[in-house]
């Protein structure tokens, strides 16, 4: 491993975000809970509204994710990932102080695969909202200027992340996480 985070600035247009948020408006909403089947709904830990996105819609995303998650794998983090399921459609609004606090994306008792990396896709414009910073617990140097549409941000699944609340405007991301065989 040779950063605890990359970062793909200008990855996806502002016409590629546009299009995706608005592909979301018809998928069913739920808010979010934390953990495996929603098993910790506690609305003081997670405040945000969450749509699957899945291949058949956004075919074109899942293509484009994974041409460039293999590329910054194989670069940075050298994982052995081979799955993709889903990618979630993220709100965090405002109106409800939208956040995410402290935790990590890797269920150690999967019994299928493990999460190894995760990846935030920002999709909002940075003027259209205020506060909701992705912050990692990392080592070395925190992340900058990753806030801008359509930058990609990677870091291991295990490492502790949250997002602050978003005290004004909506921020949009999709987050997906790339799988592999258990951790050895």
């Amino acid at each position: 491993m040779k950063a605890e985070w990359a970062i793909w600035r200008g990855a996806f247009s502002p016409d590629e975000c546009n299009s995706i948020i608005e592909r979301g408006v018809d998928l069913p909403e739920i808010m979010a809970n934390q953990g495996l089947n929603g098993e910790n709904p506690d609305r003081t830990y997670r405040r945000s509204k969450v749509k699957w996105m899945y291949e058949n819609i956004y075919g074109d995303v899942f293509d484009k994710m994974w041409k460039m998650t293999l590329k910054v794998n194989e670069e940075f983090f050298g994982y052995h990932i081979d799955t993709l399921r889903f990618m979630q459609l993220t709100d965090y609004d405002e109106s409800d102080q939208g956040e995410y606090k402290k935790h990590h994306d890797v269920f150690w008792m999967s019994e299928l695969k493990h999460r190894k990396l995760s990846v935030v896709l920002q999709l909002t414009d940075r003027s259209k909202y205020e506060g909701g910073e992705l912050v990692m617990e990392v080592q070395n140097e925190q992340p900058q200027n990753y806030f801008d549409q359509g930058t990609v941000i990677w870091f291991p699944s295990f490492t502790p992340h949250w997002v602050n609340p978003v005290t004004k405007g909506k921020r949009n991301s999709v987050v997906c996480w790339f799988e592999g065989p258990h951790w050895q």
